[in-house]
């Protein structure tokens, strides 16, 4: 009899899987990913130019310092907006929204502020189209389905 009972929880969380969907479970990775990469800004300080410090508000910061401290508070923003997300709390839709539009921003300030010269355009395009749907495309996702937010 009690192999075919099924716990309050994990009926729950069989709920809100099929909620989430592969859209938000495949976003909710990449947060992680991304918050486990913001973590690592100090320790990747130095070992080439790509990965040289985080970049905020479009400015990369180089020094340790700055590294120490911005790297773990985002990674704590993307673990919290993951966390709402897997979850489907409701207060993530604010977030989604704020990190919707910071995130533009945040690549036009940078790519302005960077040295003229040849850029390479297909990795442009791929890393907008990534970052603007992970960014954008979740806060619209998370809007249009708010109902299954809690």
């Amino acid at each position: 009899m009690n192999a075919h009972a099924i716990s309050f929880r994990r009926m729950a969380n069989d709920n809100a899987r099929s909620q989430r969907g592969w859209f938000l479970t495949v976003v909710t990775v990449l947060f992680v990913l991304l918050a486990i990469s913001d973590f690592a800004k100090p320790i990747m300080l130095g070992q080439s130019e790509m990965s040289s410090g985080i970049v905020e508000f479009g400015h990369r910061f180089h020094g340790l310092a700055h590294n120490l401290i911005l790297g773990p508070v985002f990674g704590i923003v993307f673990l919290a907006y993951a966390y709402g997300i897997w979850n489907l709390r409701a207060w993530v839709l604010p977030l989604s929204i704020a990190y919707a539009f910071y995130q533009p921003y945040n690549l036009v300030l940078f790519w302005y502020q960077q040295a003229p010269g040849p850029r390479p355009i297909p990795f442009i395009v791929i890393y907008l189209a990534i970052a603007f749907t992970g960014s954008i495309g979740t806060a619209i996702y998370l809007a249009y389905h708010r109902e299954r937010l809690s």
